[in-house]
């Protein structure tokens, strides 16, 4: 399966929230993924939103000198390859006054009439937020894209991405801004009527206004809430690994009369087959990791590079045991291959170490061995763990929000475990899926929409930021 790919918005996003954090290591772990991205050869688009970044860390002197010359000679770069010149000399929170600006992924709109931007294009040269602004011309332009940043290879990895905030007010008042634009440009003459009475109730009401503004700037943070996240990621499984899983099974049960020789060579060859490679998790769940979300990670992988993945980022986690101090709670319903159970007491151990990779081990409680607890399904048999099963059902009918990563229609076990949980639940809001196969999206969404047609289902190009937008 193709990994997803950062995406252009994705790596300005990260700067932006360090700037607005001030996550000075955050800041410039950026710092270094944009001046990757450039010096690849990327050609980028949000050229506005580079210049509010380098005019807000050049004006920023708690920012490191050593952050500031890894970003900005970077930025300087990238503007300058597409004719821009960059300016630090206007404060941007000067020049926000100016000018509204909208959201990352929206455009900004000049408050300013037709005759005003006549009278600027003899003013200097533009700082970094109005160049946000329209183009002072007598015909506005508007600025289009050919594509969603996130729709050219929205499957592959993210790499190290950061936190992105979407206040609902930002994008409610660059709406009501492109509205006032257009109301004011076709009404012309009546707001310059009216020009006096405004004048008048703005006077009125200045002294109540930063009470206002601040009931407006709190409001946000108040209706961010924690939401329940289930995500069940999907490998494909070759037959030749459930085969030698089922006969594996078979010898740990008959482990009397089996050669401990024969044991370990399978479990060598499964491991092999099982230890696949889960980076492309790696951007999603980072974000997560930053957020007051809590998670449920489903999967049918078997991968020891899950473990691996979760410990190298430094995101806690749990295994089929959710905890309020943990992040992640790790469902693997097929096992683990660093995941043993007791053949006697049934005790469970994960094995996390990264230097070497046991076969066996010894039971802490009862000193029996512990196998690797692998579970597979083919044509015709199927072997789970019920318990694993239940609590991912309960898990998954417990969240608000579903993230669906290349789901499979030949799984049935997985296909009724989402059916199942969707049939009982009244808390699912929403579903993403993430899938190439325009097929397998819109089956899934026909399946979930036949079982509750109420519940919000995005099978989009710009799933993962509508998905991200939605749980920030």
């Amino acid at each position: 399966m193709a990994p997803f790919p950062e995406t252009e918005i994705m790596t300005i996003k990260r700067l932006e929230v360090a700037l607005r954090k001030m996550d000075l290591k955050l800041l410039k772990d950026g710092a270094y993924k944009l001046h990757e991205k450039y010096h690849s050869g990327f050609k980028f688009e949000y050229t506005d939103l580079l210049k509010e970044i380098f005019v807000e860390v050049s004006n920023n002197p708690s920012i490191p000198n050593d952050i500031k010359d890894i970003l900005n000679p970077t930025i300087e770069d990238i503007l300058s390859s597409q004719g821009i010149k960059t300016d630090t000399s206007t404060s941007p929170y000067e020049a926000l006054n100016k000018n509204r600006v909208s959201s990352l992924t929206s455009l900004s709109y000049s408050t300013t009439n037709n005759e005003q931007a006549q009278e600027n294009k003899q003013a200097p040269k533009q700082n970094a937020f109005n160049a946000f602004s329209p183009a002072p011309k007598t015909t506005p332009q508007v600025k289009t894209f050919k594509q969603s940043p996130f729709s050219a290879q929205p499957f592959k990895e993210f790499t190290n991405p950061s936190v992105i905030e979407y206040p609902k007010e930002e994008n409610t008042i660059t709406q009501e801004d492109t509205q006032q634009n257009t109301q004011s440009t076709i009404n012309n003459t009546f707001i310059e009527s009216e020009e006096n009475k405004t004048e008048q109730q703005i006077a009125s009401t200045t002294q109540t206004q930063p009470e206002v503004e601040n009931q407006v700037q709190e409001k946000p943070m108040q209706e961010i809430k924690p939401k329940s996240i289930a995500i069940f990621y999907n490998q494909n499984s070759s037959r030749d690994k459930n085969k030698n899983i089922q006969k594996y099974r078979e010898l740990i049960k008959n482990n009397n009369n089996t050669s401990i020789n024969e044991i370990f060579g399978l479990l060598g060859e499964i491991n092999t087959q099982a230890d696949t490679n889960v980076t492309e998790l790696k951007g999603i769940l980072e974000q997560l990791n930053n957020t007051k979300n809590f998670v449920n990670l489903i999967t049918n992988s078997q991968s020891a590079n899950l473990i691996n993945l979760l410990d190298l980022n430094g995101i806690s986690y749990s295994i089929f045991n959710p905890r309020n101090d943990k992040k992640i709670n790790l469902m693997p319903i097929f096992g683990l291959s660093d995941l043993f159970e007791c053949s006697q007491c049934h005790q469970e151990f994960l094995d996390n170490q990264k230097e070497t990779k046991a076969l066996v081990l010894q039971c802490p409680k009862c000193k029996s061995p512990m196998f690797p607890n692998f579970y597979a399904q083919n044509e015709k048999d199927v072997e789970i763990n019920l318990n694993y099963y239940n609590m991912a059902n309960i898990a998954f009918a417990n969240s608000q929000v579903w993230l669906i990563i290349h789901p499979s229609l030949d799984d049935k076990i997985t296909i009724n475990l989402l059916r199942s949980a969707l049939k009982v639940s009244n808390q699912v809001e929403e579903i993403y899926i993430i899938d190439k196969d325009i097929n397998v999206r819109e089956t899934y969404k026909n399946l979930f929409t036949e079982i509750n047609e109420n519940i919000k289902i995005n099978t989009q190009v710009s799933v993962i930021e509508d998905f991200l937008n939605a749980v920030y």
